[in-house]
Parts: C-alpha cells; sequence; structure tokens
C-alpha cells in the first residue's frame, strides 16, 4: 500500500470520528470542537500506526 493511500484513509477515518464524536455528543461548541478534533488526530495516529504495522509485518508473515 503507498503512502498516498494510507494518508486517506487516515484523513476519512478522522474526519469520520470527528463529525461522529460531535454527532454523539450532541455539543457543538468551540471548546467541543477542538477537543474532539485532538481526539481524532490521536486516533488517526494510532490508526495509521496500525496500517503501517499490518502491511509490513503481518503480511510478510503470510507470505511466508
Amino acid at each position: 500500500m503507498d503512502t498516498k493511500r494510507i494518508v486517506v484513509q487516515v484523513l476519512v477515518a478522522i474526519v469520520l470520528f470527528i463529525i461522529i464524536a460531535l454527532i454523539i455528543e450532541g455539543d457543538f461548541s468551540r471548546e467541543m470542537i477542538i477537543e474532539k478534533s485532538r481526539n481524532g488526530i490521536i486516533f488517526g495516529v494510532l490508526y495509521a500506526i496500525y496500517i503501517v504495522v499490518k502491511e509490513k509485518f503481518i503480511k510478510r508473515n503470510k507470505e511466508k
């Protein structure tokens, strides 16, 4: 999987995380948007790490 595809997947995951979190919370104040955006970025970084580890190590082990 190339870098561009990973970046697009992570950005979509961040946006969906923020939108869903705000809808569930029901509060659209500036503070809540900033908090959910920060949480979404953290989620995106963790998701990107997961994708890279899965692609590099798990797929490689299955091919052996």
